[in-house]
C-alpha cells in the first residue's frame, strides 16, 4: 500500500481543513481573497503535476504498471476526460523545453490551458524567435484568456513567418478533426473543427435538408441539423462506392436470440424485428425492435445468432487469414480494444492472435481478440498477456 510522502500528507491534511471549513462564515472579503489565492494554489499544483507526469511519461512507468500508455493511464484509470488529460500530457512534454511556461505555471500565474496553447504556438515560431515570444506570451497570459491568446499567438506566427493566403489555408485544413464520442445513456456526441472550405461544403450539403417539413414538423433547428447530417450519410451509404471496412461493405448487424430466431423462420424477413420481445441491439447497443424495422429498410440485415451463452453460432469458420465471417462476429463480440477499460474504438484496432501465430496460433475466431495499437504493441513487447475465455470475459496478468 502506497505511503504519501510528508509534503503530500501535508497537503492532503490542509485540503481536509479547508473542506471543513464552512465557507458561509466568511466574510466577503477573506471569500474572495482566499479564493483568488486557492486558485493560484490551483495552478501550482497542476505545475507539480505535469513535472510529475513528464518523468511518468519519458519512463513509460504507467505501461509497465498497468499496460497504459500515459495519456491512456490518465483517462482510462483516472477517469479524466480525454481532452483534459491531452492537455496534461501535451503541457508535461513540452516543461522541459520551454522554462518560461514552466516558471509561470509554478508561480500560478499561468492555467494549464494559458500553458498549453503557448507551447503549442511556440513550436512553429522561427527557431530564433522563440524564446522572445514565450517570454512575452507568458506575460500577455496574465491579461488575456486562453481563447484570446489563442487566436492572438495563431495571428502572431502567422505574420512572423509571412504566411501566405495559400499557406493559411494548408494550415486550417491541416488542423481540422471531428470526434464521436458515445455518451453513458447511449447517445453519441460530436464535437469538432472544419477549415472554411470544409464547412462551406458540409453547411451546403446541409442547408436544402434543413427547412421544416411542414406545419406539423416541430423539430428545433440543432434537431433538424442532425437529421440532415443523417439524411447525408443514408444518401451516401445508398450510393455505394464507399470504403471497405475489414473485408466488406459497412453493415448493420442486428442480434437477437436463437430461440426467437427460429421462432421466426417461416416469417418474412421484417418479421425478424417485428414481434421481437427480448433484447436487441445495433451494434451492439440497445435498441427498439421498431428501431430495427426501421432500419431495415434499407440495410442490409445479418442476423447473428446466439446461443445461451452469448455465443456466435452461424458465423465464420477456419481459414488461413481472418475471414470477413470472423471479422464481422469478432467486431459484434468485441465492440472495441477489449484491454481493460481501454476506450479505443474497432476502427483503432487490429485483430491479434491470443495465441501468437509465430508460436502456433491459429485463425480461429476462439483465438481472435480485438486491440488498439497501444495494447497490441503492449503483449507483444511487455510481460504483459491477455486471454479472452469462453464466456467472453477478458483476463490480463504479468508473466
Amino acid at each position: 500500500m502506497y505511503t504519501p510522502g510528508p509534503e503530500v500528507e501535508q497537503l492532503r491534511v490542509a485540503v481536509t481543513a479547508l473542506l471543513d471549513r464552512d465557507p458561509h462564515v466568511l466574510p466577503d472579503v477573506e471569500l474572495v481573497n482566499s479564493t483568488e489565492l486557492l486558485m493560484q494554489l490551483r495552478h501550482q499544483l497542476d505545475a507539480v503535476l505535469t513535472r510529475q507526469l513528464q518523468v511518468i511519461d519519458v519512463r513509460d512507468a504507467t505501461i509497465e504498471d498497468c499496460g497504459r500508455a500515459t495519456r491512456g493511464w490518465l483517462v482510462e484509470e483516472l477517469l479524466l476526460a480525454p481532452a483534459e488529460a491531452n492537455r496534461y500530457v501535451s503541457v508535461a512534454r513540452g516543461l522541459p523545453t520551454h522554462t518560461a511556461v514552466a516558471d509561470g505555471l509554478a508561480q500560478g500565474r499561468l492555467t494549464l490551458e494559458h500553458a498549453r496553447v503557448i507551447t503549442t504556438a511556440v513550436q512553429k515560431a522561427p527557431a530564433e524567435l522563440r524564446d522572445v515570444i514565450e517570454k512575452e506570451l507568458v506575460t500577455a497570459s496574465e491579461v488575456c484568456d486562453p481563447a484570446r491568446l489563442g487566436s492572438f499567438t495563431r495571428e502572431l506566427i502567422a505574420r512572423l513567418t509571412d504566411e501566405d493566403a495559400e499557406a493559411a489555408a494548408q494550415r486550417k485544413y491541416e488542423s481540422r478533426w471531428v470526434r464521436i464520442s458515445q455518451t453513458f445513456d447511449g447517445m453519441h456526441a460530436i464535437d469538432g473543427m472544419l477549415d472554411p472550405a470544409s464547412a462551406a461544403t458540409l453547411q451546403a450539403a446541409l442547408t436544402p435538408l434543413l427547412s421544416r417539413s411542414g406545419p406539423d414538423d416541430e423539430r428545433t433547428g440543432a434537431q433538424r441539423t442532425a437529421d440532415a447530417l443523417v439524411t447525408i450519410a443514408q444518401h451516401a451509404l445508398a450510393a455505394g462506392g464507399l470504403p471497405e471496412t475489414g473485408g466488406e461493405k459497412p453493415q448493420v448487424i442486428v442480434t437477437i436470440s436463437y430461440d426467437q430466431l427460429k421462432a421466426e423462420l417461416d416469417a418474412y424477413a421484417d418479421r425478424l424485428t417485428a414481434d421481437l420481445t427480448g433484447p436487441v441491439t445495433i451494434n451492439g447497443t440497445p435498441i427498439t425492435p421498431a428501431t430495427a424495422r426501421m432500419i431495415a429498410c434499407d440495410a442490409q440485415i445479418i442476423p447473428a445468432v446466439l446461443g445461451g451463452n452469448r455465443e456466435v453460432l452461424d458465423l465464420g469458420r477456419k481459414t488461413p487469414t481472418w475471414s470477413p465471417a470472423q471479422r464481422r462476429a469478432l467486431r459484434l463480440e468485441d465492440q472495441g480494444c477489449r484491454w481493460p477499460r481501454c476506450q479505443a474504438a474497432l476502427f483503432r484496432c487490429r485483430i491479434h492472435h491470443q495465441i501468437f501465430w509465430s508460436r502456433g496460433g491459429s485463425t480461429d475466431k476462439r483465438d481472435g481478440i480485438h486491440l488498439c495499437e497501444l495494447h497490441h504493441w503492449v503483449v507483444h513487447h511487455t510481460r504483459w498477456r491477455i486471454r479472452k475465455d469462453h464466456h467472453n470475459k477478458v483476463h490480463i496478468w504479468r508473466e
